[in-house]
């Protein structure tokens, strides 16, 4: 039962939403059922897919440590083998020795030739528990762009989708703890922030849009 402890003591994901009253035990029941017939999802985004707040979900995910690593993930995929990923970390590790900076993994992945920017897409809406959408026809709004700042959003490649009286809704194509964190901040107490993912270029196609929207228009 997904609820009892692991052997060492250690909760899983499902007990601790369960005992932060995050979720019911029946939700839990419910989306471990359909873990079963996907197990390619994990619990996290099931669970949004249910409705459970996303940033709840992914408090319960930093703070527990329960949040998987990009190379975890692409494994549990297979996307890649255990020694491409040893390869790539040893890289990294280089990389970060020789130029004193963190080179991310994925990227150093899509270099190897080992994955795809789909492939690490996918990685990335699994590990911060973000739905992939697709922006390829989507016109930005303008007014929407500055709820975050329209120098803000152009520079960390962000795309507002909705800003209701309780929801702030963003579409990221790199997203950090950082990031995030540096958004929550800026929104107002009881506002809700959902994050979804988009690739890097139709991401920077939207921002150009914005700047712009007659180009858009024009050649459609």
């Amino acid at each position: 039962m997904e609820t009892r402890s692991k052997p060492g003591g250690e909760k899983t994901l499902g007990q601790i939403l369960v005992e932060k009253g995050i979720i019911g035990r029946e939700q839990l029941d419910q989306a471990l059922r359909i873990k079963a017939e996907q197990p390619g999802k994990y619990l996290g985004e099931i669970l949004f897919e249910m409705g459970v707040s996303q940033e709840k979900i992914n408090r319960a995910l930093y703070y527990s440590n329960k949040r998987k690593t990009i190379g975890e993930i692409l494994v549990d995929q297979k996307l890649i083998t255990r020694e491409q990923l040893d390869e790539a970390l040893a890289k990294q590790k280089k990389i970060k020795e020789k130029w004193g900076h963190t080179r991310p993994l994925g990227l150093l992945l899509i270099e190897l030739g080992y994955i795809n920017s789909r492939g690490y897409l996918m990685a990335l809406s699994k590990h911060f528990n973000m739905p992939i959408l697709s922006m390829k026809d989507y016109q930005p709004n303008p007014q929407l762009q500055k709820v975050i700042g329209e120098r803000y959003a152009m520079e960390r490649k962000i795309i507002v989708l909705e800003n209701s009286a309780k929801t702030i809704k963003l579409v990221l194509a790199e997203p950090s703890t950082q990031i995030m964190e540096e958004l929550q901040k800026a929104v107002p107490p009881g506002k809700a922030m959902e994050f979804y993912l988009a690739s890097y270029g139709e991401i920077d196609e939207g921002l150009r849009r914005v700047a712009d929207p007659f180009s858009f228009t024009q050649y459609r």
